[in-house]
């Protein structure tokens, strides 16, 4: 096996976005069947929106286990290794994901099976916290300071490319099994074919060497024991700018991407299909926009990048969401693409605030914390406050968040200099 300064970039790069792609597509067909999940958990006497809402409350417990899992696996990483978590975090999501896929129903084990289904959504929520801080620390210190942003970009447009997968997996189901199939049995061969995903990024992943950085760190005894108090002793600073800027990009993949349907349907009277398809093709154009903003922050500089996208995403929030009803959505696809300018840029910055024997640690809290608090709680906020004053209400809960990004590269630490 070759050593991580000779082995292929694209290589590794490849191999770290099979786990973002498995994230999203975890949490896109879980949402999509959350009908099917709850006929198939919870009593038949039920109501189907009642046992819907009760499976959408299963995967919020999910997602808020991520920062905790994120800080246990985070101290595992600065103390043991990034390989070692690396590799470990994407076979606990297949297996949980495969167990969710052949878990018996109520109608076998009664109250049991909902109260397993929370368990291994806890479980899995608990890994996945700890995949992106691990895989993201990992390719930053394989690819060096000069190459980290594209790199990074590319994982993130692999979690983007989960969105999709799982969208196109769950048309051909419906597609294929039909409607009737696809309520009663069908919809768990998506779990399935997710965790097959896993096994294959996790035997991919297994023989990978450990980066240089924290070699250097085992090899000169200098590992931090207790990595997370010494985190937030000695870098405060970089946490809160590190969460700022990790909660615009909640924030806008909440209400820009996945929550977008939802908003365009119930506040603009758009229709299902056309809401559908203005989120695919604004996920879309942000994968790509992700790649060649991280190319450029290499090149002209994140920060420098991150500032300017927070403030034109600032000053088109009102106009773009006030002229939906006018103009159409073509505004709102353009200011997800100003957004995905910063969360392109921004990634690469990230993991150069903390010190490499800190680094997963503050990783973990910044993403993890934000993908819990602003991203877990982003739909209802957003829809929230859609229904209370409109859509100029949810552009101005955009500038909030844009300020907010401002404020965080404002606050980074003085040592970051792109």
């Amino acid at each position: 096996m070759l050593h991580p300064t000779t082995q292929p970039l694209w290589r590794t790069t490849a191999i770290s976005a099979l786990g973002g792609i498995f994230e999203f597509y975890d949490f896109v067909i879980f949402a999509i069947f959350a009908p099917q999940i709850g006929a198939a958990f919870f009593p038949t006497e039920t109501a189907p929106s009642t046992a819907t809402l009760k499976t959408f409350a299963i995967f919020a417990v999910g997602y808020f286990a991520r920062p905790f899992g994120g800080i246990l696996w985070a101290h595992i990483a600065d103390r043991r290794g990034r390989a070692f978590v690396f590799s470990h975090t994407v076979l606990g999501m297949a297996t949980t994901t495969l167990l969710i896929g052949l878990l018996p129903g109520y109608a076998t084990l009664g109250f049991a099976a909902p109260v397993l289904l929370v368990v291994l959504r806890l479980v899995q929520g608990m890994a996945l916290g700890g995949e992106i801080p691990a895989s993201l620390c990992w390719l930053s210190e394989h690819a060096g300071p000069r190459r980290t942003g594209l790199v990074t970009a590319i994982l993130l447009a692999g979690v983007n490319s989960g969105l999709l997968l799982g969208q196109s997996v769950a048309l051909i189901i419906e597609t294929v099994f039909g409607s009737e199939h696809a309520m009663t049995w069908a919809w768990r061969l998506a779990f399935v074919f997710g965790s097959c995903i896993g096994v294959f990024a996790y035997f991919m992943r297994r023989h990978v060497h450990e980066t240089d950085a924290f070699t250097t760190l085992r090899n000169s005894d200098t590992i931090d024991l207790f990595p997370l108090r010494t985190l937030l002793r000695n870098s405060p600073r970089a946490v809160i700018a590190g969460f700022l800027m990790c909660s615009v990009h909640a924030w806008i993949v909440a209400a820009l991407y996945l929550a977008l349907p939802t908003f365009l349907v119930n506040n603009c009277g758009m229709t299902q299909s056309h809401a559908d398809a203005t989120a695919l093709v604004s996920s879309a154009i942000a994968s790509v926009i992700y790649v060649i903003s991280g190319w450029l922050a290499d090149r002209y500089g994140a920060k420098k990048l991150c500032a300017l996208a927070a403030s034109v995403v600032a000053i088109l929030a009102l106009p773009a969401y006030g002229s939906v009803m006018n103009v159409g959505v073509a505004p709102l696809i353009a200011l997800g693409a100003v957004g995905g300018i910063f969360i392109g840029a921004y990634l690469g910055l990230l993991p150069q605030f903390f010190s490499p024997s800190i680094r997963v640690s503050g990783i973990a809290v910044s993403y993890d914390g934000a993908s819990a608090i602003v991203g877990g709680t982003g739909p209802f906020l957003m829809l929230l406050i859609a229904d209370r004053f409109g859509p100029y209400g949810v552009g101005a809960l955009l500038i909030f968040f844009a300020l907010c990004g401002i404020t965080g590269v404002l606050i980074a630490p003085k040592n970051v200099a792109i």
